[in-house]
């Protein structure tokens, strides 16, 4: 019906149409016009939130990845350095080929002794020990704060004489040689290289001496040396002579020295 004219209805049908159109339009009521409204919102806004919940974990993971990556250098960073405490004869002590005066911070490097002159150095409160004359070693850098804190000190020639001064030593360090790797526990202890061996005295405390040849590792009683031979021969452990008994007391008794922070 809806496509014929008015003209073309009967008398009746235009009755009912004149009486259709006479009747209110159809709205909907304000709360379920609310209620549309607000699920037309929730509908479109999940996308947003989505992408803002996503960025949200994007921005938390790279802060946390920065986080990690600053604590590790920082970590990873000594927080103390090797103070020169004492030198003899200072025209001869030798640091990277520069000479060093009492006071002076070394982060690491070559350090040589020529005859007649000393060098001695600490480690914060931890370690001092003393380099004789005709010495020759690669000092490492202090370990870190938190990470990488296993250090090697290693002694091509001559005789280092050392302490912790009756405490543990908080991170692992090695002295090693061509023929040795002698592991401190916290001890008061020397370490000479010759032309013939590898010597480690220890006065009290632990260590640990380990061949480089391979071969059980000994560890050493108080007053005990161990000496191991470039050529092969068996090692040989025995008691401390008297000079080194008495080198060995001295660095005991001077124990550790406060230094500037």
């Amino acid at each position: 019906m809806s496509d014929r004219r008015n003209n073309e209805f009967t008398a009746e049908e235009q009755q009912a149409l004149t009486a259709l159109r006479r009747l209110p339009r159809a709205r909907a009521s304000e709360p379920a016009r609310t209620r549309a409204r607000s699920a037309f919102l929730a509908v479109a806004a999940q996308p947003r939130k989505a992408v803002r919940r996503r960025s949200r974990w994007a921005a938390l993971a790279a802060a946390a990845v920065l986080g990690a990556l600053a604590l590790l250098m920082i970590g990873r960073q000594p927080a103390e350095q090797w103070v020169v405490l004492d030198i003899l004869e200072p025209g001869g002590v030798r640091v990277d080929g520069r000479t060093v005066q009492v006071g002076d911070r070394i982060t690491s490097g070559d350090l040589r002794t020529v005859q007649g002159s000393e060098l001695e150095l600490q480690l914060g409160e931890k370690l001092r020990f003393r380099m004789l004359a005709g010495t020759e070693l690669s000092l490492p850098a202090a370990p870190g704060r938190w990470f990488d804190r296993e250090r090697v000190l290693r002694l091509s020639s001559g005789e280092i004489y050392g302490t912790t001064s009756d405490r543990p030593l908080d991170f692992p360090l090695e002295f090693a040689t061509d023929e040795l790797s002698a592991r401190l526990t916290g001890t008061t202890f020397a370490v000479f290289r010759t032309l013939e061996a590898s010597c480690v005295c220890l006065w009290e405390g632990g260590i640990t001496v380990t061949p480089a040849a391979g071969g059980k590792s000994v560890v050493l009683e108080p007053l005990q040396r161990i000496w191991i031979y470039k050529d092969g021969r068996p090692h040989a452990i025995m008691p401390l002579s008297d000079m080194e008994t008495m080198k060995l007391q001295m660095m005991q008794d001077g124990g550790l020295q406060e230094t500037d922070p």
